[in-house]
């Protein structure tokens, strides 16, 4: 299923601006809200210290309790008034409300209006109060007048239209806002550099590639059975994989963070690490294991970070390289045909030391003939030199066994077989006569033959092997192909495995009939044409 995915850059841009915007807003809120109340409050402090300064200047209480005849509390208050930047309105009052000061002079004369005068006349305190008078609403600070015998005559209001203070609250708001805007801008510029240099430190790769490049190199590591082991710059292991542990003989494969050192004495990679100088096809014995390691060193930026070696059997890969060439089988069919061979000739030497030379002169013709009969058989149907030593070497191999090895006569093996090599057919052939030869061994008939047929043409060429062993069981017929899986004491199951895959890899396919307690037959068939480069 096709899932669309967000670059990493575009998330940490995405997150950041949603963790930016998130943070601002709440921060804008509250910043946004102590500003307005800031400047409310600084009205209020302004207008009360303006109120509180009119109420105690010296001459206004005894002036008002006269009833200030002459106006002197107007034109002071006027005086005030003109000083001062964001108070609208000083009113002072007597106790009964009439106004002696006003900012239009049309009310003076006039009760006071708004309603709140009446806690400073009743009371004699000073507050803050909010009501609406002649001039619009207002935020009004109230203080009493005393005059010089500490009695109350009157008092001051002095107020600040709340429009005014509406529009500072906005200024104020506006500018909280056009801050958070740039630090938002700002964050975002800074989760743009911040995403950008993230993703060039991970080469450009996304979270999902680099889980699927790790879990990739895991699997890799345990699918290859060379040891492969790495290491930091501090010498200390990353990377081992169960092919190393079990090379070097580590019980507990918890050692990642360890130092090379203590699990791998005498190691070639703190050298590299050194030298940062690549050592390939360096020969060691490790527990008692012939092993081949290649040590390169891991550079970065021109800079050694870390080594990484590999190290692999060179026993094992031998034998395999043998058994893909078919070169085991070349050899073991020569070993049976000479031992076959010492074995004639110790008779004949026998026959001669007891004197019956007549009898070895006809065991020597016979033997030649019998000899000269197989050899020209094989030689006259299978021109290819490689599968006719082999067919011979089993032969003798059978003869060494008791067990009669047929060459059909109407077979034929050209000496070139186009792209498929000698190698392949002795591999599989050679498989299927063993095979036979050993289900035929641990039967106990009297009648034990192999038959072989042979057969190529332009298209294809076809390997048939027929025995009259013990046959294969139905359960076990379909796992005899599989790697590993033997029937026999052995236990190898590596030959039939083996061979199954080079035939796929041309193409071709395997054919296997067998009946229980009667024998078995198998056949091969490869195409030339195939398409296997």
């Amino acid at each position: 299923m096709n899932e669309t995915r967000i670059s990493l850059k575009r998330k940490i841009i995405l997150y950041t601006i949603i963790i930016l915007l998130s943070s601002v807003t709440i921060t804008l809120f509250f910043v946004t809200r102590w500003a307005t109340n800031n400047v409310k409050l600084k009205v209020e402090n302004n207008n009360m210290n303006t109120a509180i300064n009119v109420a105690n200047a010296p001459f206004i209480g005894d002036i008002l309790r006269e009833g200030d005849p002459e106006g002197i509390i107007q034109n002071y208050t006027d005086k005030v008034l003109d000083s001062l930047k964001d108070i609208n309105m000083i009113v002072v009052a007597d106790m009964y409300g009439l106004r002696y000061a006003h900012p239009n002079k049309a009310r003076l004369g006039q009760y006071f209006v708004g309603g709140d005068e009446k806690r400073v006349i009743e009371t004699g305190h000073k507050y803050i109060s909010e009501a609406t008078g002649t001039l619009g609403h207002s935020l009004r600070a109230f203080v009493p007048i005393h005059d010089s015998n500490e009695e109350q005559v009157g008092f001051v209001m002095v107020g600040t239209l709340t429009d005014g203070i509406i529009d500072d609250q906005y200024i104020a708001a506006k500018n909280m806002v056009f801050y958070a805007i740039g630090g938002l801008s700002l964050g975002v510029i800074g989760a743009i550099l911040l995403a950008t240099d993230i993703k060039e430190s991970l080469l450009g790769l996304e979270p999902y590639e680099i889980t699927r490049l790790y879990n990739e190199k895991n699997a890799m590591l345990e699918a290859i059975q060379e040891g492969i082991i790495a290491i930091d710059h501090n010498s200390r292991i990353t990377t081992i994989n169960d092919s190393a542990l079990k090379i070097l003989g580590v019980d507990d494969g918890n050692v990642v963070g360890m130092e090379i050192g203590k699990v791998f004495p005498n190691n070639s990679l703190e050298r590299v690490l050194a030298t940062g100088e690549t050592e390939i096809e360096k020969e060691r014995i490790l527990n008692g294991i012939n092993v081949v390691i290649n040590t390169i060193p891991i550079v970065y930026e021109g800079n050694t970070i870390g080594v990484i070696s590999t190290f692999r059997d060179r026993t094992e890969v031998t034998r395999l390289a043998e058994e893909i060439t078919g070169v085991n089988q070349i050899v073991d069919a020569l070993r049976a045909n000479t031992h076959e061979f010492m074995n004639k000739l110790h008779v004949i030497l026998g026959l001669i030391q007891t004197g019956k030379l007549d009898q070895a002169k006809k065991q020597i013709v016979d033997i030649r003939e019998q000899q000269q009969n197989i050899t020209s058989l094989v030689m006259d149907k299978i021109k290819d030199p490689v599968v006719s030593a082999l067919i011979i070497g089993k032969y003798s191999r059978g003869e060494e066994l008791g067990i009669e090895l047929i060459l059909d006569e109407e077979s034929n093996i050209e000496k070139n077989h186009g792209k498929i090599h000698s190698n392949v057919l002795t591999t599989i052939l050679g498989n299927f006569i063993e095979n036979a030869l050993e289900s035929i061994i641990e039967d106990e008939k009297d009648n034990k033959r192999i038959l072989l047929r042979l057969n190529e043409n332009r298209e294809s060429i076809k390997i048939e092997v027929e025995d009259t062993g013990k046959g294969i069981s139905e359960e076990d017929l379909h796992r005899i192909f599989e790697y590993g899986y033997s029937t026999k004491s052995s236990g190898r199951g590596i030959g039939l495995s083996l061979v199954k895959e080079r035939v796929e890899n041309y193409s071709g396919r395997i054919d296997v009939e067998s009946i229980l307690g009667q024998g078995t037959k198998i056949v091969a068939w490869i195409p030339k044409e195939d398409k296997h480069d």
